[in-house]
């Protein structure tokens, strides 16, 4: 029995009736391949109750397989929600991802009562976006087009036509694929492929060109391409919408503000200003004591004799 169909035997309580009949093909529909759920990183998937809503929970080994998982299974006709920042709805039906956990939900959903569920689920950890999101185009995405490509299997189902290349997922690749409509033409299919290094990208690009009819273009280390019917404008214009820019954190500690060291500089002064003042003082009043004690007892010379004048 394939790994994610076993936890599920597992993890979920069994129900009775139609009810429990028509959550558990929503959960696993007929023909669904557990070799793409095995790439994502599905470690458990489990039922709960979500208020009166019915939730089918996908715990994944990290978020970017969340992410993949919530693009792949999201509604087609589905909507933004507010619940997470990858959420999805058609009001009878939810999707979405938050940390590692995918959620699917079937009924009416309150967001409080959700949002303490999310935060209490087990093995529950969040790392940041995957970079590569930040770089898919936005203009004329077809919407709940784009799924994430973490291996072939991902590749085989999302961009068939590539299926046969070798883009380096064993070297760290990841991609994502979407659709874009421009004018009244059919689609556009594009993929962006992110490589660890820029020459990772110069290799794999040269590849790419190999595909009959596909428009390859490298930007740093990335890789897109518009495969399938496109023609040159067509391409090119979605195409020139991507763009690498490399930025660099520097880790130095920055100058210090000339104003303290001023400041210092003055206070210095002052301070060295007091001291010669009483180092000044001190020395006259030991030497006018030294004139009187020799006055007073005979011991001082007449060429040192001081005329005092008593008016």
């Amino acid at each position: 029995m394939p790994l994610w169909k076993r936890e599920e035997v597992q993890k979920m309580p069994r129900r009775r009736g139609l009810a429990g009949l028509l959550l558990a093909a929503a959960v696993c529909p007929a023909g669904q391949d557990d070799s793409l759920w095995r790439e994502f990183g599905l470690t458990e998937l489990s039922t709960a109750k979500v208020g009166i809503a019915e939730a089918a929970v996908y715990r994944m080994n990290d978020p970017t397989g969340a992410i993949a998982a919530w693009e792949w299974r999201r509604l087609p006709e589905g909507r933004p929600c507010s619940f997470e920042a990858f959420c999805s709805t058609d009001g009878k039906r939810t999707v979405l991802a938050s940390a590692n956990y995918v959620v699917e939900l079937t009924g009416a959903v309150a967001k409080a009562p959700l949002a303490a569920f999310l935060q209490a689920l087990p093995k529950r950890h969040d790392t940041s976006l995957p970079a590569i999101l930040t770089f898919v185009p936005l203009k004329n995405l077809v919407p709940n087009s784009a799924r994430y490509v973490l291996g072939p299997e991902s590749l085989k189902n999302f961009a068939t036509p590539l299926a046969g290349l070798q883009p380096g997922f064993d070297q760290g690749a990841e991609a994502q694929v979407a659709d874009y409509k421009i004018g009244s033409a059919d689609p556009l299919h594009l993929a962006i492929f992110y490589y660890p290094t820029p020459e990772m990208a110069r290799l794999h690009a040269a590849k790419f060109k190999q595909v009959p009819g596909a428009h390859v273009k490298r930007s740093g280390v990335l890789v897109a391409l518009v495969f399938g019917a496109a023609s040159d404008k067509q391409a090119n214009s979605l195409l020139n919408q991507i763009e690498y820019e490399a930025k660099v954190t520097w880790n130095d500690v920055p100058p210090p503000s000339p104003i303290k060291p001023m400041y210092q500089l003055l206070l210095n002064i002052i301070y060295l200003s007091i001291v010669l003042v009483a180092l000044c003082l001190t020395a006259g009043l030991i030497y006018a004591g030294i004139r009187v004690w020799r006055r007073r007892f005979g011991t001082l010379e007449e060429d040192e004799a001081m005329t005092t004048l008593n008016l």
